[in-house]
């Protein structure tokens, strides 16, 4: 009994600091893609992050980043998810142990139902070996990894998930007493305060709350009013995390994304994402894409041969054990349902919990392989084996610094005190807003992200951040908030109205200020036929990654010396949409700089720059 317990604790450890160790490794040194520079920076400086809020994971963040772990606060803080998904692999272990005792119970005895998950010394050892494969097979699995590499809310949600899991198998085992249960309510109520996506495992909680299983049978079982009121409690203290956002907001934190504090309406706002409902169950055709990625995804999941024991999984449960299947199936239906009609880039990381349940899938079909075909079961390793051969190259951000490089194009070639008009949230704005406001680089410039205008709650920032600029838009601005509150508030506005003070506030902050301060737009506002009116009475001359407005051409420096495209030739055969975008936007920049040189005549700068060029467009 005391060298099982050797063996158990063993590989507990191993389930996280081998995991840990990996992801140390390939974690991200610099600025990532997106919301990572802005999560970082909430998470420093105790703020409020964009829709739903994630209280639970700022208030984790803030304390981890107060720790002196290491010189770099941005490496320190992508670690945090390294650390966070580890934990997930920890607690997958524990999941699957439980799991596999109720598996290996089945019939075993006609006192099954009172002991479930007592299983015979003998197997003990080969369930933990089992469990420590299904998670490792876990832990590298692509998305699962994916999460580790770089900060953000996913890698916590995931061990929520399995804490959820695991607490849902412990209820089971222990026929459902109290303080499993109530334990479970917390832990759904936590989940919320961390990421709405919780709800798409409720239907399998709800499952076990009004289903049972006993003699083999599955049968309705109506709990009592009282007693189900009662796990209210523990939910309702899980999900009071979200008290955090109108407290913190009202002391104005330096990020105070939606301004919650000022009515419920606004918190509602915020904490629904309401505004992200517009890409939700929007049409046939991002079903099919997304079931596409889905598909597409599942051979770096499992390394191929893993569905295969995926297959034997479903098999086995549908004859072992149907009451555990239809919570996995209830998980990963309910997945799919939301993530395949939800319209966005990164749908990967919303398949999450799909794949957690496929994966204690792969581990009943191990099971089932070590009953009957023993001495084969644990030539199953050879797929945490592939996983980390297929996926390392993928996963390896730890030389990724093309976010940083990207931003420094752009800022290190702006005059002192400029103004910037930027909608470039995935490659610069977010990036910026960390670099700026918590390491203090380049304090002088004024960053006015051209999206976020359109919410109420960021013309306040920038009053906030920005004083001595946004003031003298004041008349604009306020005009403009009048229509933009009752956009926010769905009440009926003049859809002509809001666009011409939108783009009144733009050309407000551009003639107020181009005589005192060098204003900039990125090339990215051109895109868009209205919002690119307030500057096309302006010289665009570009300078760096960014084009400088001026009310009549004249020479202006612009030197090239300051362009860095290294990173960018490094990643140029990587596939990955944000990478290939990035590098897209760098050659676009290239593009203006070189046709502005052959214009001048200035040859030398021109050939330099077609030089650039002709090395980019490699990117397939």
């Amino acid at each position: 009994m005391k060298s099982n317990r050797l063996v158990f604790y063993s590989l507990l450890t191993l389930s996280f600091l081998f995991p840990f160790l990996i992801y140390f490794l390939t974690t991200n040194r610099s600025l990532d893609f997106t919301d990572n520079g802005e999560l970082m920076a909430v998470c420093c400086t105790l703020g409020i992050p964009h829709p739903t809020g994630y209280p639970l994971f700022t208030i984790l963040g803030y304390l981890w980043s107060l720790l002196p772990i290491f010189h770099s606060k941005i490496f320190q803080m992508n670690l945090l998810s390294a650390f966070w998904t580890a934990s997930a692999s920890l607690v997958f272990f524990l999941a699957v142990v439980s799991f596999l005792q109720i598996l290996g119970t089945h019939n075993s005895s006609k006192k099954v139902s009172k002991n479930i998950g007592i299983v015979p010394s003998a197997k003990e050892i080969q369930i933990y070996l089992l469990s420590f494969l299904s998670t490792l097979s876990f832990a590298f699995a692509r998305t699962i990894w994916g999460e580790a590499t770089s900060l953000e809310v996913y890698s916590l949600q995931i061990l929520l998930f399995n804490l959820i899991f695991l607490t849902s198998f412990k209820a089971i085992q222990n026929q459902f007493q109290a303080k499993w249960v109530f334990l479970l309510a917390f832990l759904l109520g936590l989940g919320f305060s961390n990421h709405l996506t919780t709800v798409l495992i409720l239907p399998s909680l709800l499952f076990l709350v009004f289903f049972r299983k006993d003699d083999n049978k599955i049968y309705f079982n109506i709990p009592k009013i009282k007693s189900l009121l009662l796990l209210l409690i523990p939910f309702v203290v899980g999900l009071s995390f979200y008290l955090y956002l109108p407290i913190r907001s009202s002391a104005f934190p330096l990020f105070n994304w939606g301004w919650v504090s000022r009515s419920f309406e606004k918190f509602l706002y915020h904490v629904s994402g309401k505004q992200y409902r517009v890409w939700m169950f929007s049409s046939a055709e991002t079903i099919g894409e997304n079931f596409q990625k889905f598909l597409s995804s599942l051979p770096y999941e499992f390394a191929y041969v893993g569905l295969i024991v995926v297959f034997i999984g479903f098999v086995f449960l549908t004859i072992r054990n149907r009451y555990l299947l239809y919570l996995f199936l209830l998980a990963l239906l309910f997945c799919l349902v939301y993530s395949l009609n939800y319209q966005i880039h990164d749908i990967q990381t919303y398949f999450s919990l799909a794949f957690i349940s496929l994966f204690f899938v792969f581990s009943a079909g191990l099971f089932f392989i070590w009953e009957r075909f023993k001495k084969y079961a644990f030539t199953g390793f050879i797929v945490p084996i592939l996983l980390l051969i297929m996926n390392f190259n993928e996963n390896d951000e730890s030389k990724n610094n093309l976010v940083v490089t990207y931003t420094k194009n752009i800022v290190d070639n702006l005059e002192p005190k400029a103004i910037i008009i930027s909608a470039q949230w995935d490659y610069f704005c977010s990036a910026f807003w960390y670099l700026q406001q918590v390491e203090a680089y380049r304090k002088d410039i004024v960053l006015i992200e051209k999206e976020l205008l359109r919410r109420t709650w960021y013309l306040e920032q920038l009053k906030r951040w920005y004083p001595d600029v946004v003031k003298k838009s004041e008349k604009e601005m306020e005009l403009f908030l009048e229509q933009l509150e009752l956009f926010e508030s769905e009440k009926p506005y003049n859809v002509q109205l809001i666009q011409s003070r939108f783009e009144d506030l733009l050309s407000s902050f551009v003639e107020k200020n181009i005589d005192e301060r060098p204003v900039y737009i990125t090339f990215d506002i051109l895109q868009n036929e209205y919002d690119r009116r307030p500057f096309l009475k302006y010289e665009q001359i570009p300078q760096g990654f960014a084009l400088r407005l001026l009310g009549e051409y004249k020479e202006i420096p612009s030197e090239i010396k300051g362009i860095e495209i290294e990173a960018f030739e490094k990643h140029l055969l990587n596939d990955n949409y944000l990478i290939k975008g990035i590098i897209q936007s760098a050659l676009n920049n290239l593009v203006y700089l070189e046709s502005y040189y052959r214009t001048r005549n200035l040859v030398e700068k021109s050939e330099r720059i077609r030089k650039y060029i002709e090395k980019l467009s490699k990117v397939r």
